[in-house]
């Protein structure tokens, strides 16, 4: 279904988030019209941060992810500590919320690099699914959602509401859709951990979501719950623990071995895991008490 997204009723707020840091350039055909062609991720992740489809604009099809609106007292990182005393609301949100994220991790992506003005050179792996921009939906596109059953403001408050200055239209993110997108397996898994280890130790992209539906292939699609830096969160942990700072920079390692072991995934392939990662261990090893085969897994080295 084709709907003309009319006059916008404000303006284009550039690239964002608009606090100084990583962002995202607003996608190039603002005012197109969206024809909604199907819903591509499975209805049982309703109550998920965000709902993707099919979409054509200007007569090219992509996959365009439409985001909820997240309250910061729901982050428990934000109300659970004395950061709420330190952080506004206003700029809490650019920290908090999976759209923000998203934008903050393609921007970095983007610019291949931590300092844009760093004559370092670019990290021009492709280690993420493409992206062209972000969308604010018009009042037509947003009653569309509504009618297919799409709550997209359950968590805006009256506090929410004055912090956003009443700009409360829907977010969303435009991306490369494949039209034949492939899972991970062994032949991929390494080339997957290659690309993680880019975004982590020389994108500084901290995904702390990392599991198999996140992927396209061996590239990440899904940085709604990522923190790149410089991040607030972050800067707050360096100051009060550096210990939870430093797991939370190195969950991937973690994180990528689990999701190798629940996907259940024949590959030899063992991340080294960081001493943070064996104090996180859910439990005695099989191995404990025994003696260690002789034959080694393959292993692939953080990136520094």
């Amino acid at each position: 279904m084709a709907e003309s997204r009319g006059n916008s009723s404000l303006a284009s707020k550039g690239p964002l988030p608009p606090d100084g840091g990583p962002n995202l350039h607003e996608f190039k055909y603002p005012d197109a019209s969206i024809e909604w062609i199907k819903r591509l991720d499975g209805e049982d992740r309703e109550g998920s941060e965000a709902i993707v489809y099919r979409v054509k604009i200007a007569s090219q099809d992509y996959a365009l992810k439409v985001f909820k609106f997240s309250n910061p007292k729901s982050h428990a990182f934000y109300w659970g500590t004395r950061l709420q005393n330190e952080l506004p609301m206003k700029k809490a949100i650019f920290y908090t919320d999976p759209f923000y994220a998203e934008c903050r991790a393609y921007g970095r992506i983007g610019d291949g690099r931590v300092d844009r003005h760093s004559k370092s050179p670019r990290v021009r792996q492709q280690t993420a699914v493409e992206c062209y921009g972000y969308l604010l939906l018009s009042a037509r596109d947003e009653r569309w959602l509504i009618e297919q059953g799409h709550d997209l403001k359950a968590d805006l408050d009256r506090e929410v509401r004055e912090a956003l200055e009443g700009d409360t239209r829907v977010r969303a993110i435009v991306k490369h859709l494949d039209e034949s997108p492939g899972s991970l397996h062994a032949g991929n898994i390494g080339r997957a951990w290659k690309s993680v280890s880019i975004l982590n130790n020389s994108l500084k992209i901290y995904n702390m979501d990392i599991k198999a539906d996140n992927f396209i292939g061996f590239r990440l699609v899904d940085f709604g719950s990522s923190w790149t830096e410089p991040h607030e969160i972050l800067r707050y942990l360096d100051k009060v623990s550096k210990d939870i700072a430093k797991d939370k920079r190195g969950r991937h390692t973690q994180n990528f071995n689990d999701m190798i072991e629940e996907e259940e995934i024949n590959t030899r392939l063992r991340v080294v895991p960081t001493s943070r990662y064996q104090l996180r261990s859910r439990g005695k090893a099989q191995w404990a008490g025994r003696e260690l085969p002789k034959r080694r897994t393959r292993t692939i080295r953080r990136l520094d």
